[in-house]
């Protein structure tokens, strides 16, 4: 029997729906050939006279001098064919006009330009430069009320108000130089924001390096160079506050913040960075490289250099590189694979934790050294400084990755002032500072009987190591811990080169861990216990309870004749 297929229904009914329609309008290309600001019919098509063509859909001038753009759901191009050699500077006079419908500008078009190729650094040639200067008082230039523009390949600089105003979703801006000269190399900005968020799924730069916007410094602390309210924003593989070679400081007079969350309105689900290749930026502000504020939720920074040049070989300064203020919640401050972790070196203090911050997880970073891990590039003060409760927060971790590298910090490696901190499997080593620290005191906080302290981290009580035997690879150790009755503790144990010199320890290599549970009178012991580890290491521990509060190091035992070995001494600190 032979067997003929049924027809296909659906695909017939939306062919025939198809043919009732009208067709697409196919999308214009408006031609930008004139620096001129004005709006007359002088036969030239001006960058003005182009957004309220392709926003309106109506050609301006007897003669079409701007063709019309086409209504959606295309997306026409503004292009530029200015006659001449070398940058073209257009200074508008007034804000140009709302992009009201979506529209692609494209400064690539304009002959002699193209896009950065390079992964560090940026060869870019750009030769549409965007002059604000003429724009009189504190007002804003490019205003996408829109969504779905892009905005590419320009200059723009001297806007004493926001350069680009994302008021609606979907819009991308990159391959850009703002608060910038046409070289990328001398900060020319207003004083204010240079890009400014208000909605949703908007992307910043990318992971192709011809997404690289180059963003010279913005404004003082109430004014941070991105600003960004609204949901699911992207900001990747731009280079913020520092100029096209990555290598350099690109910072107004006055002080600067880098990327702020929150100030002008709720943010949720915010990137910064990523953790796939050409994902990270290199941030750097004079007052705080990221600020996360109040209404932030769910916020992800990760594989950025901040502090630190793009190689992540030197560093560029900076006061704190990522802070919290207002209560936001959700912070993913790097992650567990290899490109998650961001390098913050170079800075005051890398990461500052005030004012009602909670659920903040910090993995797999490398904070006060350069990007290998491996050599100092030490923070002035506290590689990890907490002031706040910090509910359900991670220092470090068990998974693999989950490793901080805190290593040759002037300050404390990790000093924690308030709240409840689990701090586990971390690298810390070669810091001037102990490793953890309550209150940020020069030596460890005595343990009580009992430990019925209050304060940070219930200034949860230090093991007792009392004999370490390194020997043939392996550390056997023993040891005592006195705290709460009747309470199981994870112990963790470290090995490191040499023993800091407060007599107490750090731990620059994790060897593994151990669970004990006190008896009624608080009392437990361990070992002994064997773990892999260097030889003549000398051997550290700390406590943390089943409420997540990590002690201070305990007293380093072994050989105690590597206090000054090679590679490492704690930092010249100034």
């Amino acid at each position: 029997m032979i067997r003929h297929s049924a027809p296909n229904l659906g695909a017939a009914i939306a062919a025939a729906m198809a043919a009732m329609l009208p067709s697409a309008a196919t999308a214009t290309t408006i031609f930008v050939n004139a620096t001129s600001d004005i709006v007359a019919n002088d036969g030239v098509c001006t960058l003005r006279e182009a957004i309220t063509a392709a926003s309106t859909n109506v050609a301006s001038g007897p003669g079409g001098e701007c063709a019309a753009g086409a209504p959606l759901p295309t997306v026409d191009t503004i292009a530029f064919a200015i006659p001449g050699l070398g940058v073209h500077a257009i200074q508008p006079s007034s804000p140009l006009p709302n992009i009201a419908e979506a529209v692609l500008i494209d400064g690539y078009t304009q002959s002699g330009t193209h896009a950065n190729t390079l992964a560090i650094g940026d060869d870019a040639v750009l030769l549409i430069e965007i002059d604000g200067s003429l724009i009189p008082g504190i007002s804003d230039l490019f205003r996408l009320t829109a969504p779905g523009s892009t905005v590419r390949g320009l200059v723009v600089n001297r806007v004493r108000g926001v350069s680009l105003l994302l008021g609606a979703d979907d819009n991308v801006v990159e391959g850009n130089f703002l608060n910038t000269d046409a070289a990328g190399t001398t900060h020319l900005g207003g004083g204010f924001t240079v890009i400014r968020v208000t909605a949703a799924n908007n992307v910043i730069g990318g992971t192709d390096p011809a997404a690289r916007n180059v963003v010279g410094g913005g404004g003082d602390a109430n004014a941070g160079t991105i600003m960004i309210g609204g949901n699911g924003n992207l900001v990747q593989g731009n280079y913020i506050g520092v100029d096209r070679s990555g290598g350099a400081p690109l910072q107004p007079p006055a002080g600067s913040n880098g990327v702020e969350l929150g100030t002008g309105g709720a943010a949720s689900n915010t990137v910064i960075g990523g953790d796939t290749a050409g994902a990270g930026n290199v941030i750097h502000a004079t007052n705080s490289a990221v600020r996360l504020s109040g209404n932030v939720t769910a916020t992800t920074i990760q594989g950025n250099r901040i502090g630190v040049t793009a190689s992540g070989s030197a560093s560029l300064g900076g006061f704190v590189g990522i802070t919290t203020d207002n209560g936001p919640s959700g912070i993913q401050i790097g992650g567990l694979t290899p490109t998650a972790g961001n390098v913050l070196s170079g800075l005051s203090t890398a990461i500052n934790l005030v004012d009602g911050a909670t659920t903040v997880i910090v993995q797999g970073n490398r904070i006060g050294t350069d990007a290998s891990g491996t050599f100092p590039l030490r923070n002035a003060g506290d590689g990890i400084f907490m002031r706040t409760a910090g509910a359900d927060s991670l220092i470090g971790g068990t998974e693999p990755g989950a490793a901080n590298t805190i290593a040759f910090n002037c300050g404390q490696a990790i000093r924690i002032d308030a709240g409840h901190w689990p701090v586990l499997g971390n690298s810390i080593h070669s810091n001037n500072g102990l490793g953890v620290s309550f209150f940020g005191s020069s030596s460890p906080i005595a343990n009580d009987p009992g430990d019925v302290d209050t304060g940070p981290n219930d200034l949860q009580n230090y093991p007792v190591i009392t004999n370490a035997v390194v020997a043939g690879g392996t550390a056997t150790v023993t040891g005592t811990l006195n705290s709460t009755p009747s309470t199981t503790f994870r112990l963790e144990f470290f090995a490191s080169q040499a023993c800091h010199p407060s007599g107490f320890g750090e731990g620059q290599q994790y060897i593994g861990t151990t669970d004990v549970t006190t008896d009624a009178g608080g009392d437990a012991s361990f070992g002994p216990l064997a773990f892999a580890a260097p030889e003549n290491a000398e051997i550290t521990a700390t406590a943390t309870d089943p409420g997540g509060n990590t002690s201070e190091f305990s007293q380093c035992a072994g050989p105690h004749d590597h206090l000054f070995a090679d590679g490492f001494d704690v930092p010249s600190c100034g």
